[in-house]
């Protein structure tokens, strides 16, 4: 299976294009009459207005300042660097997390007849959980002497938890040729034999929309976001950077699913109807898939 790859520079654009006021909206108001213009010019000094510096070190910058003066810049620069830091942490946690998770996933309980397989939900099964592997990435180091952090780490790592849960415990094999040799097979017993190479797209799953809808993944994060400090945050910014940090996810678990392919999914069964000479070969009858985990590749 394909490692997963999130696109990081969605986020950034999605965070771009909401235009956060630096000064927070709801925190400051600019001067109105020209007198208090005036001394507000002053008393920071006009050679601090206007665009004579970079933005952000050269990074899209994610506020829109209030007005022009430099202090407010430097501070728009100063937390976009802070905000970009920590949504590149989270996609890059979400990302080690999951290519972990994901070799652990397998099929079981599948019935075979003949040819064909077929799989109800929970037939696709992880042994093992992503937010495990999740809170093990080793880039949260960076963040964890901060003191929110923890709150925006747990956010993202249970909503992407619940919604890869929900996708994994969906997914059915509506009934695929998967063995073809099963069909009319020389033998009592048809032995292990792998499975056609399948693209996973084609399992369908009624929690797909779950990690591939980024206004789902933004909802499950926003459930388990600390709602004490959701209350300190101006103009709702959290909400900004889990739509950001869902857009790069969504995308990213899109790709993933529709260029991953399932092989090596070991089918056996017997063939009752086997008789020889009279019934030199036959079908596979209730036959099933061999446990354990199965590579998808």
């Amino acid at each position: 299976m394909p490692n997963v790859s999130f696109i990081k520079v969605l986020a950034d654009m999605m965070v771009a294009s909401k235009q956060h006021k630096m000064p927070p909206k709801d925190s400051w108001q600019a001067p109105s009459d020209k007198e208090s213009k005036d001394n507000y010019k002053k008393g920071v000094g006009d050679s601090n207005w206007g665009m004579g510096y970079p933005a952000a070190d050269g990074v899209m910058t994610y506020f829109a300042t209030q007005d022009m003066n430099k202090i407010h810049k430097e501070i728009a620069d100063k937390m976009t660097k802070n905000y970009k830091d920590l949504i590149s942490t989270l996609i890059d946690a979400v990302q080690f997390g999951f290519n972990m998770y994901k070799m652990l996933l397998g099929f079981q309980n599948l019935k075979i007849n003949g040819p064909v397989a077929v799989g109800s939900k929970g037939c696709l099964k992880a042994n093992g959980q992503f937010k495990n592997f999740y809170d093990m990435a080793p880039m949260h180091a960076k963040f964890m002497s901060y003191k929110n952090y923890p709150k925006w780490k747990d956010a993202v790592g249970k909503g992407v938890d619940k919604c890869l849960k929900n996708y994994v415990d969906g997914v059915t094999v509506p009934g695929f040729p998967w063995y073809p040799a099963f069909a009319a097979f020389p033998g009592p017993v048809a032995p292990p034999m792998p499975n056609v190479t399948w693209p996973l797209i084609a399992c369908p799953s009624t929690g797909l929309a779950d990690i591939t809808t980024p206004n789902k993944l933004k909802k499950a994060m926003l459930d388990e976001f600390d709602s004490g400090l959701a209350d300190k945050i101006n103009d709702k910014f959290h909400e900004t950077v889990m739509e950001a940090i869902a857009t790069a996810l969504s995308t990213g678990f899109l790709i993933w699913v529709s260029s991953s392919m399932i092989n090596l999914v070991m089918g056996t069964g017997q063939i009752p109807t086997f008789n020889p000479p009279w019934v030199p070969v036959g079908p596979v009858v209730n036959g099933q898939n061999l446990p354990g985990m199965h590579l998808l590749t």
